[in-house]
């Protein structure tokens, strides 16, 4: 019997990366397919976190995001809110929304959607996903949300960079050097990089802060933004994590929908854009008092308040619903006059809504291509969706009932059984085995959850 080690500091034999031989007689390095139905954007899996992208998918949805929230010389006006509706699962799960939103707000940073808007804008997007901790369900603590993700985002360090590039101090043959958006904080973002092209970043730094003042932001704020603001990180340390809950409660909505709006504007930003992903951890966990003003929020920074952004009508909000969640909101967005801006209720609603349906035979096989092409074994001389049949993509949407995300998640588990078996080919039956022994011994499925009971009201916030 060999003798086990007791050490403290052995290190594992376990080997987590599968080997390559296990899928090579299905010409493949790796499994395709993602493990888990739904996105994951904080993971480093390409499978589960938007990078592997279907642009076939949702071209028809794309044309309509940019009616909808681009702005173009041809199309100036654009609408305040809109929705994103799934309409296939009524729960917003494995429907393909946060894959489409996330890769719309990466092509979009990419340019600054020069692409979008045929050259004729600038844009700054977001795409934020509420998280149960911290909540979101307060209108401050949303805000707080939307400030974090731009700094993640780096959407506030990009509007420096284009201020400290208009700046007049930094001559064109230095900014050609600069690079893409993606290169902004490393180089114009960067003190050491001015200096060692022979330039003062202090003096950058203060005309950035005396143009900030000049166009209305509070003088302390002015500072951390000119001085720190073009490196996400150094904004994030000496700004964003020593603002305290007293001050989001009662500067919140200022700082998101009046001093950052002044700062995109005066970095010649177009737009700005806020797609709002799965809503319902805001409005499922709040009570009724809190839904109400939510609403009358919304309606005041988007609408008729004293701020920046609705004066300009600068934001686009997308906001990520179902069914159940515009069923929760109907009554408080009626009361706060929303639905004169964005009809939740049909068939108004139609006018300012994405549906998504269910996936279709004939999008569910450049579906399943996209991904084996991702994890081909190099040399491979396989093509289009090989190793599966056409019949065997199709049973696979039909036993997952059209979403997406439970289509792929059951060719992972088919992926397993051909490689398990040795085979080359995957056809109808074997899907149908993989999918029966599911049905046979279920998975327990999260149910949607029923409104919170109305929780106790703290009038201190």
């Amino acid at each position: 019997m060999q003798t086990m080690s007791t050490s403290p500091f052995r290190r594992p034999t376990i080997h987590l990366q599968p080997s390559v031989d296990r899928y090579a007689t299905l010409g493949l390095r790796d499994n395709p397919f993602p493990h888990q139905p739904s996105l994951n954007p904080e993971s480093d899996d390409p499978r589960v976190n938007g990078a592997i992208y279907c642009e076939d998918l949702h071209l028809d949805k794309q044309a309509d995001f940019y009616d909808l929230l681009i702005p173009t010389n041809e199309h100036p006006r654009t609408h305040a809110i809109a929705f994103l509706m799934d309409h296939a699962s009524r729960k917003g799960r494995g429907i393909g929304k946060s894959a489409f939103l996330k890769h719309q707000q990466r092509e979009l940073m990419k340019d600054l959607g020069e692409a979008a808007s045929n050259g004729s804008a600038v844009l700054a997007a977001i795409y934020v996903v509420p998280a149960p901790t911290p909540p979101a369900r307060k209108f401050w603590e949303f805000c707080k949300l939307v400030v974090r993700t731009m700094l993640d985002q780096n959407a506030i360090s990009t509007a420096i960079c284009r201020l400290r590039a208009l700046s007049g101090l930094v001559p064109e043959a230095v900014l050609s050097e600069a690079g893409s958006v993606r290169d902004l904080q490393a180089t114009i973002g960067s003190t050491e990089w001015l200096r060692d092209k022979g330039l003062s970043a202090g003096d950058v730094s203060e005309w950035t802060r005396q143009k900030l003042i000049s166009v209305g932001i509070p003088d302390d704020l002015a500072m951390l933004l000119a001085y720190e603001g073009a490196e996400s990180s150094r904004l994030r340390k000496q700004w964003f994590a020593g603002v305290r809950d007293a001050m989001w409660k009662s500067e919140g909505g200022s700082i998101v929908f009046d001093a950052l709006v002044k700062l995109f504007q005066a970095a010649e930003f177009t737009k700005g854009l806020l797609l709002i992903d799965e809503v319902e951890k805001i409005v499922t966990p709040q009570n009724l008092l809190e839904r109400r003003a939510f609403a009358d929020a919304l309606r005041y920074y988007l609408v008729d308040g004293n701020c920046q952004n609705a004066r300009s009508q600068f934001y686009g909000l997308l906001l990520t619903i179902h069914p159940l969640i515009q069923e929760l909101l109907l009554p408080y967005w009626q009361a706060a006059g929303l639905d004169r801006l964005a009809p939740l209720n049909e068939p108004d609603a139609k006018q300012c809504t994405l549906y998504f349906p269910h996936l279709t035979e004939q999008k569910a096989v450049p579906l399943v291509q996209v991904y084996l092409d991702y994890y081909r074994s190099e040399g491979s001389e396989e093509a289009g969706i090989c190793p599966f049949t056409e019949e065997a993509v199709v049973a696979a949407l039909v036993k997952s009932n059209g979403i997406p995300g439970k289509t792929l998640n059951l060719l992972n588990r088919v992926v397993e059984r051909a490689a398990n078996r040795s085979l080359d080919r995957i056809d109808r039956q074997l899907v149908e085995e993989v999918a029966s022994a599911a049905e046979a011994a279920p998975e327990q499925e999260v149910e949607e959850q029923p409104p919170l009971p109305p929780a106790k009201v703290d009038l201190s916030e």
